[in-house]
């Protein structure tokens, strides 16, 4: 069986703003150790948008299931790049 997670959330500020994300995991096999991607664009704002692929963490046991932490960097875009720290939703 396979599972995928929800995500969202809001950019580190680097040039005076932020960028919103959202969207869904790559599918990773249930009941073993895994990880899953998150690939996609931030929201447009001040004139230009970044693409982020990013590795999750193994999986972390929470009430109710699983979730994984989410750390890294978009890619550069107008000269700057953004940090995106967070969670996924808790699949089971």
């Amino acid at each position: 069986m396979y599972h995928s997670h929800y995500y969202s959330g809001t950019t580190s500020v680097a040039d005076n703003h932020t960028h919103n994300y959202r969207g869904v995991t790559s599918l990773a096999p249930s009941g073993v150790p895994h990880t899953h991607y998150i690939v996609g664009y931030t929201t447009y704002a001040h004139g230009h948008r970044h693409y982020y692929l990013i590795q999750t963490g193994l999986d972390y046991p929470t009430v109710g299931g699983h979730t994984h932490y989410i750390m890294g960097i978009t890619y550069i875009s107008d000269r700057h790049y953004h940090y995106i720290n967070n969670f996924t939703s808790v699949t089971p």
